[in-house]
């Protein structure tokens, strides 16, 4: 191999590698608009993110994975978080009703002060995620059970 070469090789590697991880970062961007221009997340892996104070409503993070993201505040009511993996979210003061939250895992998920009327947890793992401290009404809770606990 000549100068050259040796010289080439390395650089080509360089950029391309370089360019892949422009590309990736390029395509979590184009997600976190879909996620506030068109509600659609399906499939969405984020981390880190802040989406406090935002209207959400009707959402689709179908068989997203996310992972220490803030809700908090935010309107996503009729969200769909169905086959869902969430891990250290926070959906403090968040207006979930009518969610469904079918098959999804939730672990050191915060509820506190949530609205989850009408929320379904059907089949959902709840790991170290307490949801005591939101407002339940005709709730579905993973046990099948309806919790009317704050029906008024």
């Amino acid at each position: 191999m000549g100068t050259i070469d040796r010289l080439f090789v390395p650089t080509i590697a360089g950029v391309l590698t370089l360019t892949f991880a422009l590309a990736a970062v390029a395509q979590e961007g184009e997600r976190l608009t879909d996620v506030r221009v068109l509600g659609n997340c399906e499939d969405c892996v984020f981390g880190g993110q802040d989406f406090s104070d935002r209207k959400l409503t009707g959402i689709n993070f179908v068989s997203a994975q996310l992972s220490d993201i803030s809700f908090d505040r935010t309107a996503m009511n009729i969200a769909i978080f169905e086959g869902a993996d969430l891990r250290g979210v926070s959906f403090i003061d968040t207006d979930l009703s009518g969610a469904s939250f079918v098959g999804t895992r939730l672990e050191d998920v915060m509820f506190d002060g949530a609205d989850l009327r009408g929320a379904i947890f059907e089949g959902a793992i709840l790991v170290r995620t307490d949801m005591q401290t939101a407002r339940l009404c005709n709730t579905q809770l993973p046990d099948d059970v309806m919790d009317n606990s704050d029906c008024n």
